[in-house]
């Protein structure tokens, strides 16, 4: 977090397993939960986030949800795919 200002961090965060309406196809999906309470941790509304392997996109939904500004890479075009569609995107 910019300011050097001092945040707790927990040594353990509980997430629940990906499942329902939120589970993609993707084999290592993080669960939204995870990304927001992670992102919210260690940033500010408006920082950038760059995800270097964007996956299905849980990382730039949780940036969305939490006003982050959102850059993602992604190699495989299946999942780029997802991740766009959740992001709502083109």
């Amino acid at each position: 977090k910019p300011k050097n200002e001092k945040y707790l961090r927990p040594l353990i965060l509980k997430s629940p397993v990906v499942s329902g309406i939120e589970k993609t196809k993707h084999p290592t999906q993080k669960s939204l939960a995870l990304m927001e309470k992670i992102i919210s941790i260690h940033t500010n509304p408006n920082d950038i986030v760059l995800d270097p392997f964007m996956g299905s996109g849980t990382t730039g939904l949780a940036c969305k949800n939490l006003e982050r500004n959102f850059i993602g890479i992604e190699l495989e075009k299946e999942y780029f795919q997802t991740a766009q569609k959740r992001l709502n995107l083109f």
